[in-house]
């Protein structure tokens, strides 16, 4: 491989993680605001339920981190001395987070156009002005 070549896919490399972090980054504050809303309109008030969540993105990963509580109102039924109990289900993580992770697989399979790439070109070069 020549150093024109290399240089091309390395731009290109670069561009593209540029996307994926953006779009990753675009996905958490929906995830967030969703999630909010959600548990807001359902009558959580307890301050722990919307302060003790995070999102993380680094450059290519989304880490999403949360309280088990956040997964235990989720359930629909619990399993107690080999009986099976039903209770209230406040759908406010698995909906929404597996919702969001066929967004971010449309996203990155379709959005990655032409047009595109001439933003993150354009975003890369502001970038490294600074």
């Amino acid at each position: 491989m020549n150093l024109l070549n290399n240089r091309t896919k390395v731009n290109d490399d670069i561009l593209k993680n540029l996307f994926i972090q953006k779009q990753l980054q675009e996905e958490a504050q929906e995830i967030d605001k969703a999630q909010s809303s959600l548990m807001s309109s359902r009558g959580f008030t307890s301050p722990e339920f919307f302060s003790d969540r995070n999102f993380a993105v680094n450059q290519t990963t989304l880490t999403y981190s949360h309280l088990q509580k956040h997964r235990f109102v989720d359930m629909k039924t619990r399993q107690v001395n080999n009986a099976k109990i039903k209770k209230a289900s406040h759908p406010i993580h698995n909906r929404i987070i597996f919702g969001h992770l066929n967004n971010i697989i449309k996203r990155m399979h379709f959005g990655y156009t032409q047009a595109v790439k001439e933003q993150m070109q354009e975003l890369y070069n502001n970038l490294s002005k600074k």
